[in-house]
């Protein structure tokens, strides 16, 4: 007679899951590249009195050719920046974390400016400039 011999599933283990999933998150953390404030170079303005402030959530940029970046990517518009600010900030209740910095080169005419900084007050944010200092007044 034959004799039916049972079939078992192999069992996958699945306690050391957590601990392969914690090392993949750490390994992409620092494979990752954060959002900072290199990219275009630009010639910042210069004023008197300027103080330094902590690193920002929000960085807009605008580059001497007028090109617009938000978060270190390129965007077409100030339309894309207010909804990228309003995202961004839609949690933050203080001042501080609201804060939008703004890096604008010396040459850029008022009209390429300006509908950036109305976006970021009308996304919500507080426009924190970037300029050099120069000699102090007396």
């Amino acid at each position: 007679m034959n004799r039916m011999s049972r079939h078992e599933l192999p069992v996958v283990p699945t306690a050391n899951l957590v601990d392969i999933a914690i090392l993949l998150i750490i390994f992409y953390m620092a494979c990752s590249n954060f959002v900072s404030q290199q990219g275009a170079a630009l010639k910042l303005p210069r004023a008197n009195g300027l103080e330094k402030l902590s690193e920002p959530l929000v960085l807009v940029a605008i580059d001497s050719q007028g090109a617009i970046t938000f978060q270190g990517r390129p965007v077409s518009s100030a339309a894309d920046i207010e909804s990228g600010v309003a995202e961004l900030l839609k949690d933050k209740t203080t001042d501080e974390m609201r804060h939008v910095m703004l890096r604008c080169d010396a040459a850029v005419s008022r009209r390429v400016f300006e509908p950036v900084l109305n976006a970021i007050v009308q996304g919500g944010g507080i426009v924190v400039a970037v300029g050099e200092k120069t000699g102090e007044q007396p």
